[in-house]
């Protein structure tokens, strides 16, 4: 069965509610009893809008990654809270998590170089280069993994570019890749665009540029799972540039 479409209007309109939700929450910041608790309810709110929105059609929207957010095919028993089933998903992901990850590396390892250049540039570092890792890395990891990268390129790379690139059936070949350019800038523009809402500042812009290299890599590979794992591993590595040579 051919995937539902949205229109513009009703794409930009979630798009909308999502971003006035992501303003309101991130405003409590401040305020000591909820102010931990923010950047979770931030990817709640990324990540539970992009299920629903993709439900029924995960494999489409590219966020099935890999099986895992796919329904049972199998009448097994779920176990206890479902951990029989999880478990299954997660295994039956595992080939896919490797290749992506493995996708990932590849496309970090042109960009990032590139990026370091440019960051050098930027803001004309007067030190000399020291490694220095963050404080509790394994911790960093998953929460980059699991509370920014995976929610927003659910939302963002998953629906938002998907639902756009479903409205044309244009596309353009783009570094061997066939891409809806029109959704592809759109999605980056609208990301850079929440960003600043969040924190008004002309700097959060420039992650207009990465997502369009998430949003490439997404039509690539047809999924997001290269995709959430090259943000999470950006976000890092600029994390370690800054603490390095900064």
């Amino acid at each position: 069965m051919a995937p539902t479409r949205a229109s513009l209007q009703q794409i930009l309109r979630v798009y909308g509610l999502v971003c006035v939700a992501v303003f309101a929450v991130t405003r409590l910041e401040t305020l000591a009893v909820v102010g931990p608790y923010v950047h979770l309810a931030v990817a709640a709110i990324f990540l539970l809008t992009a299920i629903r929105l993709t439900r029924g059609d995960a494999a489409h929207y590219g966020v099935a990654l890999g099986g895992l957010l796919e329904p049972a095919d199998d009448e097994r028993p779920v176990g206890p809270l479902g951990l029989f089933d999880l478990g299954r998903a997660i295994r039956k992901a595992l080939p896919s998590a490797a290749r992506e990850l493995g996708v990932a590396i590849g496309i970090g390892s042109i960009v990032f170089p590139l990026y370091a250049i440019g960051f050098y540039w930027w803001n004309g570092p007067t030190e000399n280069f020291s490694l220095t890792l963050p404080p509790n890395v394994a911790s960093l990891v998953l929460a980059q993994l699991v509370v920014i990268a995976l929610p927003e390129e659910a939302f963002f790379r998953g629906y938002l570019q998907t639902a756009l690139g479903d409205l044309t059936k244009k596309r353009q070949r783009l570094f061997g890749v066939d891409l809806a350019l029109g959704a592809w800038v759109l999605q980056a523009a609208l990301f850079a665009t929440v960003h600043f809402l969040v924190e008004p500042h002309p700097t959060r812009l420039a992650v207009f540029f990465p997502a369009l290299v998430f949003g490439w890599t997404r039509a690539w590979r047809g999924g997001i799972g290269a995709a959430l794992t090259l943000h999470a591993m950006s976000n890092l590595y600029s994390e370690i540039l800054a603490r390095s040579w900064l």
